[in-house]
């Protein structure tokens, strides 16, 4: 029986969708690249698929040294359920993809050129999201180091201002290696 890769190789960075890039020094630039990569090789059919390559738009970010990036987006039927409501499934996702991306103004070679891998996405449902409403995620890294980061996200009703829902993301780096050891 063959044993599981232990370590991700570096040929899972060039898959779309995977790596910041660093050479762009503008964050609203850098964060749409990172979208952009998306659109350019669809890789699977999803909520994923579809919010990072039709729906959702990054309207700000700042870099360092306060890292903060805004993302704007129609709550459409595809996310919600029969009671009319975002399905909290979607909403973590949103959460997960935005606070990732919210990464990529600080990312550099070999520090964050990657969004990482979520350890704890904790979601606080506050209201109940309607769709058809447009909403905000205003994220904001609030501690970065080699390995781990904090990120919080907020999500509110674009027109009346009113606070949906907040995250709490716990990233940890992973690193890439030239090729298996195993």
């Amino acid at each position: 029986m063959n044993k599981p890769e232990k370590f991700y190789t570096k040929d899972y960075m060039s898959r779309p969708g995977m790596s910041f890039a660093i050479d762009i020094e503008d964050p609203v630039e850098r964060i749409q690249e990172f979208m952009e990569q998306y659109k350019r090789e669809s890789v699977a059919q999803g909520f994923e698929e579809s919010l990072m390559t039709k729906d959702l738009a990054v309207v700000g970010a700042t870099g360092p040294p306060h890292v903060t990036a805004v993302f704007e987006m129609e709550m459409t039927p595809k996310y919600g359920s029969r009671m009319g409501n975002a399905q909290g499934a979607a909403i973590s996702l949103i959460h997960d993809m935005c606070t990732t991306m919210a990464m990529a103004p600080l990312a550099r070679e070999d520090f964050w050129h990657f969004g990482g891998v979520s350890r704890v996405l904790s979601v606080t449902y506050l209201r109940p999201t309607k769709t058809g409403t447009r909403v905000v995620v205003e994220c904001e890294v609030l501690q970065v180091g080699k390995r781990f980061a904090t990120i919080r996200g907020t999500m509110k009703d674009k027109a009346t201002g009113d606070l949906l829902s907040v995250c709490e993301h716990n990233k940890a780096s992973i690193i890439f290696r030239e090729k298996s050891t195993l």
